[in-house]
């Protein structure tokens, strides 16, 4: 009997054994959420039409590129501006064109040689100056540090360096070489990036991982990151970013803390605002990868900057907590568009739909942004308004990032008409469309005035990175309307030669992501030379008129003269992107769905997988 009980234990233990597995498998199924009855028919539904609701320019398999250095490919996202630029050109060529990887960049190696390097602490002056210059360039942008706590604790460290608490003395070498690299112009006798040795002294320090965290962690790390950049090591700066925000979490940066446990109102807003500004940080760098952002929104309880209850000498070193409001939004925006229309999978609705929800989310951004955040109207741009600037750039890149998917259909819609008979039927594109590629134009050209006027004046920053990347996104999308023949083709085609002298003039002075970009302009050049010829790169007296041809972006121009500067918010102000914009149904299926028949996703897909993708030279990352 006792036997018989023991069998019994057996077979019962290999039923649940049975059932454990049958459930692990079940789980690790990509099934959707079936909560309820209604809950679980919209995602069927989603499944079932899929290539209607992702955005038409993304494929079933997610974009990876097999570097000679790495075991592993590398992970290209297609909201990538090089990405772009490369769908760019596949649109270009009935020929397959490989994908360009990121080989210009400070490596691993370097910084670890650079590290066992003796640094000198600057002299007196030198560190007052660097310090000066860090804090009325990028911080004129972000609050990432008190400047009083600086100021006071730069002195002591002037004074006795060797008593200096070592957390602070990290902080000001970050800063050093922030201040460095934007108030250099050209590169040193040596060879060195400016600032790299003041970076790698510091990246020595910050080597151990606090288990109890402090607010001059996050700092530091904030600081790297933005320096990370300038070093064109997207990846790098982006980590430390994402660091910070979990730095910020273990802290509970992210929840109100109790006024009675932290009465001190200006450390209770540096607790805030450090916190947004990693937010910041997160979503905008996220946004230039193609990545997802660090922590929801859900899971934030925190006030939003402010200065009210601020007094005395502590009051001056907080800005406008408008302009950082308006950078939280637009941050938050960015992931929003990444998400809805670059993600792959999980989307509801068409893609059209989610594009023209975007572009609302964004005309309310213009509509709500006080007016002392807008831009001066006459033609000079004092560094005072540097600041708001960058932040209208930014909301003209965030329309681009909607927009130019559609942009780029509506170029290989074009193409393909060049390529049919004249009597053959072709199928115009709808007003809707043109609308939403002219928006994306038209923000390219403001962003490539505001970005002249910086040069003009001085203001470009010549190691920057954001400069340069937001130049070499608007010279993309001029390149493009510089090739569709329309009335303002010609002179799109000439500031696109423009942007490219600036770029290669930023390559020759030694930016690294100027140096990225130029090949990419370079590899552009060269096939739009074939298309239209070795002179002008837009007109061909062959082409019939634009207004004859399905693809060609119509629309009035907007009129730029001295005196009279373009706001961010005209090209979400034409009327028939309004009409866009607020109808509930729109004409879009042909991007929804047409670039899925006869096989035209290959002239955007070329195979990955054949062994002669990656071409022979240096390897590089994305």
């Amino acid at each position: 009997m006792f036997r018989s009980y023991i069998e019994q234990l057996l077979e019962e233990n290999q039923r649940l054994r049975e059932a454990s597995r049958n459930s692990i498998s079940s789980s690790a199924l990509p099934t959707p959420n079936t909560t309820t009855a209604h809950d679980a028919e919209p995602t069927a539904e989603a499944s079932e039409d899929d290539e209607t609701v992702r955005n038409p320019l993304l494929e079933d398999r997610a974009w990876f590129f097999p570097i000679n250095t790495s075991e592993m490919p590398i992970h290209i996202a297609e909201a990538a501006d090089a990405a772009f630029a490369t769908r760019f050109r596949q649109a270009l060529s009935t020929d397959g064109h490989r994908h360009i990887p990121r080989t210009h960049y400070v490596t691993d190696e370097e910084l670890m040689k650079l590290r066992d390097v003796d640094c000198q602490w600057p002299t007196g002056p030198r560190a007052r100056f660097l310090v000066k210059v860090t804090l009325n360039t990028i911080g004129q942008r972000y609050h990432i540090v008190r400047k009083s706590v600086i100021w006071d604790g730069l002195e002591v460290a002037i004074r006795n360096p060797v008593g200096c608490d070592e957390l602070f003395k990290c902080k000001l070498w970050a800063i050093f070489a922030l201040g460095e690299v934007f108030s250099t112009r050209t590169i040193s006798p040596d060879g060195i990036f400016p600032g790299l040795k003041y970076f790698a002294r510091a990246c020595r320090m910050l080597c151990v991982l606090s288990e109890r965290p402090r607010i001059d962690s996050i700092e530091i790390l904030l600081l790297l990151s933005v320096y990370s950049l300038t070093l064109n090591r997207r990846h790098a700066a982006y980590y430390l970013a994402s660091s910070a925000v979990r730095l910020g979490i273990v802290m509970g940066l992210h929840l109100s803390v109790p006024e009675y446990q932290l009465r001190d109102r200006g450390a209770r807003e540096h607790r805030h605002r450090i916190w947004w500004t990693a937010y910041i940080f997160d979503r905008l760098w996220a946004s230039k990868l193609g990545q997802p952002a660090s922590i929801q929104d859900d899971d934030i309880d925190v006030d939003y900057p402010s200065n009210e209850g601020l007094t005395g000498p502590q009051s001056k070193d907080f800005g406008d907590p408008d302009y950082i409001i308006a950078n939280i939004r637009l941050a938050r925006l960015a992931t929003h568009i990444i998400s809805s229309i670059y993600k792959r999978k999980g989307q509801h609705g068409v893609f059209s739909q989610r594009v023209q929800q975007a572009l609302r989310d964004l005309r309310s951004f213009v509509e709500e942004l006080p007016s002392h955040l807008q831009l001066e109207t006459d033609d000079s741009m004092p560094m005072k308004t540097k600041a708001i600037v960058y932040l209208h750039l930014s909301f003209n890149q965030f329309v681009v990032l909607a927009t130019r998917p559609v942009l780029l259909h509506v170029f290989r819609t074009y193409r393909e008409s060049l390529r049919t008979p004249a009597n053959s039927p072709t199928h115009p594109i709808p007003e809707t469309a043109l609308a939403l590629a002219e928006a994306c134009i038209r923000c390219a050209r403001h962003s490539y005035r505001l970005l002249t006027e910086c040069w003009i004046d001085g203001a470009f920053a010549t190691f920057g990175y954001f400069d340069t990347q937001l130049l070499f996104s608007a010279a993309t999308i001029l390149a493009i309307s510089s090739l569709m023949n329309g009335k303002d083709a010609q002179s799109d085609g000439d500031h696109f030669e423009t942007a490219a002298q600036f770029l290669s003039q930023l390559d020759q002075g030694g930016n690294f992501a100027a140096k990225e970009f130029c090949r990419h302009i370079d590899a552009m050049k060269g096939l739009m030379r074939e298309v239209g010829g070795t002179g002008s790169y837009a007109v061909d007296p062959s082409v019939p008129p634009s207004s004859a041809l399905p693809g060609a972006v119509q629309g009035e121009e907007m009129q730029y003269t001295p005196g009279s500067m373009v706001t961010a918010g005209m090209a979400l102000a034409e009327p028939s992107l309004q009409q866009f914009l607020s109808q509930p149904d729109l004409d879009l299926r042909f991007i929804d769905t047409s670039i899925y028949d006869s096989g035209l996703q290959s002239l955007y897909w070329p195979d990955l997988r054949a062994e002669d993708w990656m071409g022979p030279g240096p390897s590089g990352v994305p």
